[in-house]
């Protein structure tokens, strides 16, 4: 049955995989086009800076493959109002997890293409004395924080109507406790308390806070 439905994941996100499987092989070797050899004294600093440049583009493929991923495990049963799901001869949490594990294991495909091409880029880029390649930690990275977003989005699609509007009314009611706070110059504003939590140190989403550098000191 998992293939079944790691089949049907895949018929619907096929297109945003692929696509993001590609900007995950281009990305590394793009960040390290035009640095200079080990033997030039600027070399370090060419690095650091293309390294830099590119290294906000590795969080947001993460996101946008568990966006589309975390879409992608629904529509089928949007399309067909869950009755697909119903007819199946298992539990509907043993479905869940059946479909949330397709989604997660491309996801980790994509991992593995960044992996690779992370791997080649740093194995052919010569590094000057103090700069070191981190091809294992960025995929770890990717695909903690892919794996933590698609978790959290897979969720939220998952909702029912109901369930969807009365977060948008929680979140909602939130801002405007927040622009009140601002407002009148409280010290205590809920907003960023919940942002604190979600993007704290011991929050799986802080990972999106890291430095996300192939190449570092």
């Amino acid at each position: 049955m998992f293939r079944v439905i790691l089949s049907s994941q895949w018929r619907e996100s096929r297109l945003a995989v692929l696509l993001l499987a590609g900007l995950a092989l281009a990305f590394p070797f793009l960040s390290m086009r035009g640095a200079a050899s080990s033997s030039d004294p600027w070399s370090a600093w060419d690095l650091l800076r293309a390294s830099t440049t590119w290294s906000t583009s590795y969080p947001v493929v993460a996101i946008a493959a568990a966006l589309a991923l975390a879409a992608g495990a629904w529509l089928p049963d949007r399309r067909g109002k869950h009755i697909y799901a119903l007819t199946l001869p298992v539990s509907r949490s043993h479905y869940l997890l059946l479909r949330f594990a397709a989604g997660l294991l491309l996801l980790l495909g994509i991992g593995a293409v960044l992996g690779l091409s992370t791997g080649v880029a740093a194995a052919r880029t010569p590094l000057p004395p103090l700069l070191h390649a981190y091809p294992l930690g960025l995929t770890l990275r990717f695909c903690l924080a892919g794996a933590s977003a698609y978790t959290m989005l897979f969720t939220l699609s998952g909702l029912t109507a109901r369930a969807a509007r009365l977060i948008v009314a929680a979140s909602l009611v939130l801002i405007i406790l927040a622009v009140g706070a601002d407002l009148l110059n409280l010290k205590w504003n809920p907003l960023v308390v919940i942002l604190d939590a979600m993007f704290g140190p011991y929050s799986p989403l802080t990972v999106f806070r890291a430095r996300w550098m192939l190449i570092d000191v």
